[in-house]
């Protein structure tokens, strides 16, 4: 036939994956039909064990995907808890976000799969001879939007409130401090390093259009905040230096990005070509002037009028008190039905950080600090039987530099998990490996379709831990963590969906 390829013996499917190789693309795999891990199963026998130790040992002797760097593996039969494989299981690893696998069960045993956070505009104070004063006092809510904020002006207006005497904002149920120790400052402008604040809304994120007019690279919509006063060092526009955004030729690549310059300053960078247009998801630098500018425009637009400010009052009471009238309330949806879809499996770092924060609060601590939660958190560890002395926690979602934990730990944490009420709102909530969320390198794979886990990624680190579904033994525990790791990541997924699947095939 003209035009093709003929490589004798090959099948259609392989002709494709070579053709798509040569290309340079991966071929798509459809998604795999699910197997949940699932109690019963043979028993692994001493024959199997010693099978299994030799080969998996042999593989990790033998990769060239993790030459150089620290890797662990823990596999322990989930029904029994017998080991069957460990590799390095008690060394500390820095977790990255398979820590939110932490904050995210202990939460479900502290504040539980129902709970939900409620945000309230009130009446906190006097009436000024303006008019009523009220105050939106935030209650840690991760799904808090400007929707929301909307029908709370609509709700005032269609109680015949036409004008405001005072606005004020109140984020005190937490702590003031907007980021844990240990993240790197150099990210504060992009949208998975957000402020963390109990008033969050449309999660701290502005999303900005921008083009080019009269040369320069400027926001085409308007947003609340102005994209000027996000890209900003102490409210004043970044100078424009060598760094700054430049209009670049028609048809020249489209290279804008946000750069943190300072730990309070952001500045626009790269280029867009002319007639082109470009949008950001840009981290708001303050969530509490954010949430009072954004309740002030809904307002303006239902016709209640609010005095002008320079700038907005924000306080720090933490929960209306005795004397409050409740304007407006909002409850958010219960946790069980957001872990999933908008926590673990995109993993999602400020909904951990709210977490952990209310579990601080919901113990006693008020305000909710990231201290009191950790506290809260170790105190739990220890609850089922982990020493919290082999864990380093400087935050919910894993992103600190200080974060350590051990792959014995991780398995833990999931044990604990799959012995109580919620081990199906764990599995249902956990990314499926070549079915649901985005655990590389398992598509196509034995563990493809059976892999229930947790994945984390930054720099030179990789993990993952959850369930596996045996094909013959039932279900399976393991953490298979990685950093000090500086090699090719398309290699280190391909070895760990081959630990994987030895693990699943026996």
């Amino acid at each position: 036939m003209r035009g093709s390829l003929a490589v004798p013996g090959a099948n259609a499917a392989a002709l494709l994956a070579l053709l798509l190789a040569l290309l340079g693309a991966a071929p798509s795999v459809a998604p795999a039909p699910v197997v949940e891990p699932a109690a019963g199963g043979d028993a692994w026998t001493p024959a199997a064990l010693a099978r299994l130790r030799s080969d998996l040992d042999a593989a990790f002797a033998a990769t060239p995907a993790l030459r150089g760097a620290h890797a662990g593996f823990l596999a322990v039969d989930t029904m029994t808890g017998t080991v069957l494989y460990e590799r390095n299981a008690d060394d500390a690893f820095q977790p990255a976000s398979t820590l939110k696998l932490l904050v995210g069960s202990a939460a479900l045993e502290r504040l539980g799969p129902q709970y939900r956070f409620r945000t309230v505009l009130a009446s906190l104070g006097p009436s000024t001879t303006l008019g009523m004063a009220a105050t939106l006092v935030g209650g840690g809510d991760p799904l808090l939007t400007s929707g929301d904020l909307d029908a709370a002006a609509a709700a005032l207006a269609g109680a015949g409130i036409r004008s405001l005497g005072a606005l004020a904002v109140d984020d005190g149920r937490y702590d003031a401090a907007p980021y844990p120790a240990g993240w790197t400052w150099d990210d504060f402008a992009y949208d998975y390093a957000v402020p963390v604040s109990a008033l969050t809304v449309d999660e701290n994120v502005v999303h900005v259009e921008f083009g080019v007019a009269g040369g320069r690279v400027v926001p085409l919509s308007g947003s609340e905040p102005p994209a000027e006063s996000l890209l900003a060092c102490g409210g004043e526009p970044v100078p424009a230096d060598d760094g700054a955004a430049r209009a670049g030729a028609r048809g020249s690549e489209d290279s804008l990005d946000t750069l943190t310059v300072a730990p309070d300053c952001a500045a626009l960078i790269g280029s867009l070509p002319a007639g082109g247009t470009s949008s950001l998801d840009v981290a708001v630098r303050s969530a509490g002037a954010t949430a009072f500018e954004r309740l002030a425009q809904a307002l303006r637009a239902h016709d209640v009028a609010i005095p002008e400010s320079p700038a907005p009052v924000v306080t720090h009471a933490g929960a209306p008190g005795p004397g409050a009238t409740v304007l407006w309330s909002h409850e958010s949806a219960p946790y069980a039905s957001w872990l999933g879809p908008r926590f673990w499996i995109p993993s999602d770092n400020l909904f951990a950080e709210l977490l952990l924060r209310e579990l601080a609060y919901s113990a006693g601590g008020r305000p909710g600090t990231t201290v009191a939660g950790l506290a809260f958190e170790r105190a739990w560890l220890t609850s089922i039987g982990v020493d919290p002395a082999t864990t380093t926690l400087a935050d919910g979602c894993g992103m600190s530099q200080y974060d350590r934990i051990t792959p014995r730990d991780l398995v833990a944490i999931l044990q604990h998990d799959w012995q109580g009420p919620n081990r199906q709102l764990v599995l249902d909530s956990l990314p499926i490996g070549g079915a649901r969320g985005t655990i590389e390198g398992i598509a196509g794979t034995s563990a493809a379709g059976r892999t229930f886990a947790k994945t984390g990624s930054m720099m030179h680190v990789r993990g993952l831990a959850g369930f596996l579904a045996s094909r013959r033994h039932g279900a399976v525990t393991f953490a298979f963590n990685v950093d000090d790791w500086i090699g090719a990541y398309p290699a280190l997924a391909a070895f760990r969906a081959q630990v994987l699947s030895r693990v699943v095939d026996d």
